[in-house]
């Protein structure tokens, strides 16, 4: 957040804009090559605790891994280098800035390893520990590139992060396993998290394609301005927001696949995380939207108020997604993987859709509707799967406080939509 705010008041909505497109561009490389190991191994992590020898094997397979995709993404990268600049910004001034990102892909597939083993094994204070000295960390050192080095010390930001999270997560690493790299036994074949960590990684890697494809076309279309707001209002209701669920499911998600073989169990975890997060997140939305001039302003610049109907209509989608996230889980503690590629699939070209069409028809303030769909229909498609191919159902006390929920914050974002029309 804080890095943000400091990119909108040094380089403006063009230095939001650049980070949108360097980032998206490091995850949708890092998820093709890196075969979905950071979120896969958790489930084999947690399901073979305490397995003393096979642990320890299994964690060093991660570990081998890990280091396997990270030189593939190290080397893929410079490869495109050239390529992605003319694609994106339309020239070849940016292709040594892709080079250098080369070794933020290799230092993020080792860190993804390690917050796999960390997660699935419940050592949660060890891994909050090195993410908030990371979060520091690259902070400071980011500080004085932003200032000094204009719109080149975005891509030397990225790296920076990169080295401290390498840095702090193997000093933070789990030490009950001795830290090795071990690759398969004869006769032992791929390991489990590869398989299904393949299907996890071709479906965010087609996630974030079409987030690129976007964010490329919107560059071209209009211009890396409008790039840096739409990114600065995606960050609030989807990132910012997301920071809350990749919190709740750092725990949810090891505890679904432990007992993912219970239906029963399954069902009162989805149904108490739903309830949860719902009520949760509705009274923050209502004070979002109270302060949401005022958070605009404190996180990026007054500058970016042009955001405001984006966020102020978008911010019904954060319910939406809290619902369907805990629902999905559901499809990867059961390691369907090919159900969990269709599914991703299919929602990441309904979203790129949406929000072309939408941002043609009404600009910003359509992007803001078009996300709200775009979370509807996803909802829609996996609380399908949840009650009719997993046979799982909602407790009745959660589908309550979720429908209601719903209501409550449909009516906020339509009275703060209305209002300053019939009071201007």
């Amino acid at each position: 957040m804080v890095k943000m705010k400091l990119a909108a008041l040094w380089l403006n909505a063009t230095g939001v804009g650049l980070f949108a497109i360097f980032n998206n561009t490091i995850d949708t490389l890092s998820i093709l090559t890196g075969l979905g190991i950071r979120q896969s191994a958790v489930r084999e992590v947690s399901a073979a605790e305490g397995g003393g020898s096979r642990l320890g094997r299994l964690i060093g397979r991660v570990r081998s891994w890990s280091v396997v995709s990270g030189l593939l993404g190290g080397a893929l990268l410079p490869a495109l280098a050239p390529l992605l600049s003319v694609w994106i910004f339309g020239d070849f001034g940016y292709w040594w800035q892709f080079m250098v990102l080369s070794g933020a892909m290799i230092m993020n597939s080792l860190v993804g390893g390690e917050q796999a083993i960390l997660q699935g094994l419940s050592r949660f204070r060890r891994l909050a520990g090195a993410g908030v000295r990371t979060s520091l960390f690259g902070l400071l050192v980011s500080v004085p590139l932003l200032r000094y080095c204009g719109d080149k010390g975005v891509v030397l930001s990225i790296v920076a992060y990169s080295a401290s999270g390498m840095l702090f997560y193997f000093l933070y690493r789990d030490r009950t396993v001795p830290y090795r790299v071990s690759w398969p036994r004869k006769g032992e074949g791929m390991a489990p998290f590869i398989r299904l960590g393949g299907y996890i990684a071709l479906a965010s890697f087609v996630s974030n394609l079409a987030g690129l494809l976007f964010v490329s076309w919107l560059s071209r279309e209009a211009s890396m301005e409008e790039v840096g707001y739409y990114q600065a209002g995606n960050t609030l209701i989807v990132r910012y927001a997301g920071i809350m669920l990749t919190a709740v499911g750092l725990e949810f998600y090891p505890r679904l696949s432990a007992s993912a073989s219970s239906p029963r169990r399954l069902s009162l975890f989805v149904s108490h995380e739903i309830a949860l997060l719902n009520l949760l997140f509705t009274p923050l939305l209502m004070l979002f939207l109270l302060f949401k001039g005022w958070i605009v302003e404190l996180l990026y610049a007054p500058s970016f108020e042009v955001i405001l109907p984006y966020i102020s209509v978008g911010i019904l989608s954060v319910l939406l997604r809290a619902s369907s996230v805990a629902v999905a889980y559901v499809i990867l503690s059961k390691g369907d993987g090919r159900t969990y590629f269709i599914v991703e699939t299919i929602d990441a070209m309904i979203g790129l859709i949406l929000n072309i069409v939408f941002y043609e028809f009404r600009g910003l303030t359509g992007l803001g509707f078009a996300v709200v769909l775009w979370f509807l229909i996803y909802l829609v498609m996996v609380a399908f799967i949840y009650r009719y191919r997993y046979g799982l159902r909602l407790t009745r006390r959660a589908s309550v406080i979720a429908f209601s929920c719903l209501l409550a914050a449909i009516a906020a974002v339509s009275l703060d939509f209305c209002l300053p029309r019939v009071f201007p």
